[in-house]
């Protein structure tokens, strides 16, 4: 069984660094410059035993696509060609589960709900909602956006740091428990 996950998200909220640190590798560049990854990068991440028998098991091959940057923060123009962004658009559309990244430092932002509830309600595909870089920003704000995204999204995010792998863990655990949950539907 192939399992495909697509990290989507606005340019520059920390895709491709979440893809390294789920790798813990370098696999996708990274720059402060927003609009680096053009086209999606895909990377085999392993074999998981995703069934709970002892006789005959069955195991997910897990690929990852890190996807351009949909949105520049809040604006609501495009940043990728035509041909980019259909790539992008196809890369989500054939996947089994989406990683949806919010920066912590830039909060939700209306496309990137509207395209979680489309992904959610029109493709059913289950969403695990990532905030990254939770380190830079305090709890006070943390909680706010905890409440938001809960409100909004009807989701319970995931607050990691890809650049000091906080919660990186929680996260990979958060992926196997989902495509479990997928397997035995």
């Amino acid at each position: 069984m192939k399992f495909k996950i697509a990290i989507i998200g606005p340019e520059n909220a920390g895709k491709s660094s979440i893809m390294n640190a789920l790798f813990g590798k370098y696999i996708s560049l990274v720059s402060e410059v927003g609009g680096t990854t053009k086209m999606p990068v895909k990377r085999y991440w392993g074999k998981i035993k995703v069934s709970r028998l002892k006789e005959n098991p069955i195991f997910a091959e897990i690929m990852f696509s890190d996807l351009s940057g949909l949105y520049r923060g809040n604006n609501k123009e495009a940043v990728l060609s035509k041909k980019v962004l259909e790539e992008t658009y196809k890369e989500i559309e054939s996947s089994d589960m989406i990683i949806n990244v919010v920066d912590a430092t830039q909060g939700l932002i209306r496309n990137f709900e509207k395209l979680h509830h489309l992904l959610k309600f029109r493709y059913q595909k289950p969403i695990i909602v990532v905030v990254n870089k939770y380190d830079l920003i305090n709890d006070t704000v943390a909680e706010n956006l905890r409440n938001r995204i809960r409100e909004r999204l009807k989701a319970e995010p995931i607050f990691v740091s890809a650049k000091t792998g906080d919660n990186i863990d929680v996260l990979i655990e958060t992926i196997i428990n989902h495509i479990r949950k997928v397997v035995e539907c």
